[in-house]
């Protein structure tokens, strides 16, 4: 559980080393010296020594915890903020017509994974995408629970029938709260594959243009914490949207009918 902002600070600095009890150090950027940390079970499961990394500093009786945990590659970063004003330029001139049905392209992204890799939209080129927005704190059993249940059957379904070349992709819509760390252990209670399936984060503008692109409708709410719609899109290997069904309760038959036509498509092109 994340603590209050006031009560931690922002550091940034250099992984020296992490102890299989968690326990890392951290060379600091700023101020120089090192400072001993612990981590979280999901920052524990990517993490290694030489990754730059950025995050908040919480005193705690006995020690530092070590958590919101970001990579600061800084060239990874440029890469990701040059493709980021691409969307944002994108939503601006789209106005009124930001929302992208199907036969449209999937806008351009940079974002990171549960495993503190950058994402970019172009790198989904050439696979089948499913797509849905959900946020790990969701409590609501027909709202994120049942998507991310219904988007892991899916994914056993084509596993299981050998479906190639998918990828299963869930944004976050809590973007201040869903880090790397907090997805990994997210994705590590349901059981889930990540070679296929990225839980994706970043930004706080960079998700508003997404959501806004792919026609997700969310505001804060005291007792929901994120009150949202929600919609699963399905993107061709081109990158063209091709389907999308509003809501959780979607069907995975339907859903792996149309991915198995979409790839004899792209075997016989």
């Amino acid at each position: 559980m994340q603590l209050p902002a006031a009560s931690s600070k922002s550091v940034s600095g250099v992984i020296e080393s992490i102890a299989e009890d968690g326990q890392a150090t951290i060379k600091l950027l700023k101020g120089g010296g090192t400072k001993s940390v612990r981590l979280s079970r999901g920052e524990q499961a990517y993490l290694q020594a030489g990754d730059r990394v950025r995050g908040q500093l919480v005193k705690q009786p006995g020690g530092h915890l070590f958590q919101a945990v970001w990579p600061d590659d800084p060239k990874v970063t440029a890469q990701m903020v040059a493709i980021n004003a691409r969307l944002r330029r994108d939503t601006e001139v789209r106005g009124r017509q930001v929302y992208r049905s199907i036969g449209e392209d999937l806008p351009p992204f940079a974002l990171y994974n549960q495993f503190g890799d950058l994402v970019k939209s172009s790198d989904l080129r050439g696979r089948t995408c499913v797509i849905n927005f959900i946020f790990t704190r969701c409590t609501n059993p027909r709202m994120c629970p049942a998507a991310t249940t219904r988007m892991h059957q899916l994914q056993e379904l084509a596993k299981e029938k050998g479906v190639e070349d998918l990828l299963f992709i869930s944004m976050t819509l809590d973007p201040d709260f869903d880090t790397p760390g907090v997805f990994n252990t997210y994705a590590a209670d349901r059981g889930i594959d990540g070679s296929n399936f990225y839980f994706l984060g970043g930004p706080k503008a960079v998700l508003f243009d997404l959501k806004e692109q792919l026609g997700i409708l969310a505001t804060k709410d005291p007792k929901l914490i994120i009150d949202h719609t929600m919609r699963t899109i399905l993107v061709d290997p081109a990158g063209e949207i091709v389907y999308q069904v509003p809501g959780s309760m979607w069907g995975k038959e339907d859903f792996f009918s149309r991915i198995k036509k979409l790839n004899t498509k792209t075997t016989e092109g």
